[in-house]
């Protein structure tokens, strides 16, 4: 008996050393740190503000950094404005553990609607050489005190020089060209000052041009399964400002286990071998009334590879946290 006793004794510290080991095993293993999460409420909007949370499961006493837009700020959270000049930012937040001594970040990519653009008058109208013209200023904020007077009218990221043929209308908020001469075309948006905010918003532009669209899709011709293939529709209007582009399939549905659009860039992995897929890219301003579009054909080619077995961390980390637990209550 005492030897049997013995042996459940001196097994107990052996076990307890196992367990050490995996719980060490555990803690080094990629993605059991500190998670990190990026969060916030509504769309993102120029010229409005908006309060990004980074949470995560570090505690206590960490350090919190954001990145972005060439910027750094410190703490948990953190309010901005956009002011219209960009359409996507990329937001890092990286987290200190001062006991770990290690940092962990987490990046996201954040859209950005700009509410005032400049659009063309009469609408559906297509500018022409010798014709008369309107560039109207849309949605200016109605908050200003001083009113739209402060309006900028900026052209290639200049401020804009009236010439005989050029006049400021309804209180600076429409540009009106009579008639359009061939050095009017150029990239224009307006700016205003928000009192409020204490800053100045731009809008979204327009792209004042006399030439039809050109647009093609740039990728490969065949593609592999199981590889994730990508295609750009390339357009020589300027997205999101002078056009929008969207993608259909007019024949036939891409199949397989991805597909990912995300304004003019399409990613694809098929599965079918031996068919062909058409990708059509449309590009168009219906405000102005111009569309153009390309299409392009893609064969599906290779060798299908199965039987491919990934395993996962959360899987590795379940096995080995009951291990641990057996050799610990098991003792």
């Amino acid at each position: 008996m005492l030897k049997s006793d013995m042996g459940s004794i001196t097994n107990i510290p052996y076990r307890k050393n196992i367990f050490c080991i995996l719980l060490v095993t555990l803690m080094s293993v990629p993605g059991l740190g500190t998670t990190v999460q990026i969060s916030w409420t509504g769309p993102v909007k120029a010229g409005f503000r908006t309060t990004f949370t980074c949470s995560s499961s570090c505690f206590p006493n960490c350090t919190y950094t954001w990145s972005f837009t060439g910027r750094t700020v410190g703490g948990s959270t953190f309010t901005w404005t956009p002011d219209g000049l960009d359409d996507r930012v990329e937001l890092q937040c990286t987290v200190f553990d001062p006991g770990a001594g290690t940092s962990t970040s987490t990046t996201t990519i954040v859209d950005i609607w700009n509410p005032m653009s400049v659009r063309v008058s009469p609408q559906n109208s297509v500018p022409s050489l010798n014709t008369s013209l309107n560039l109207i200023c849309h949605n200016v904020p109605s908050g200003d005190s001083q009113g739209p007077s402060n309006l900028i009218w900026y052209k290639d990221g200049r401020k804009v020089t009236l010439c005989e043929n050029m006049q400021l209308l309804q209180n600076n908020q429409t540009l009106h060209f009579d008639p359009l001469l061939p050095s009017d075309a150029g990239f224009y948006q307006c700016e205003t000052y928000q009192p409020t905010l204490h800053m100045r918003v731009s809008s979204s532009g327009y792209l004042l041009s006399y030439y039809p669209w050109n647009v093609s899709i740039s990728g490969p011709d065949v593609v592999c399964p199981d590889k994730i293939s990508l295609f750009t529709c390339l357009t020589s209007c300027t997205l999101n400002v002078d056009c929008e582009v969207r993608w259909e399939f007019r024949w036939s549905f891409p199949l397989g286990p991805f597909l990912s659009i995300h304004q003019n860039e399409l990613r694809w992995k098929p599965s079918v071998l031996g068919t062909f897929q058409n990708f059509t890219c449309v590009a168009e301003n219906l405000a102005a009334g111009r569309s153009a579009e390309a299409t392009k054909m893609v064969e599906v080619k290779g060798t299908l590879v199965s039987g491919s077995v990934t395993v996962q961390l959360s899987e590795l980390s379940a096995v080995l946290l009951g291990l641990g637990l057996w050799v610990l209550f098991d003792s």
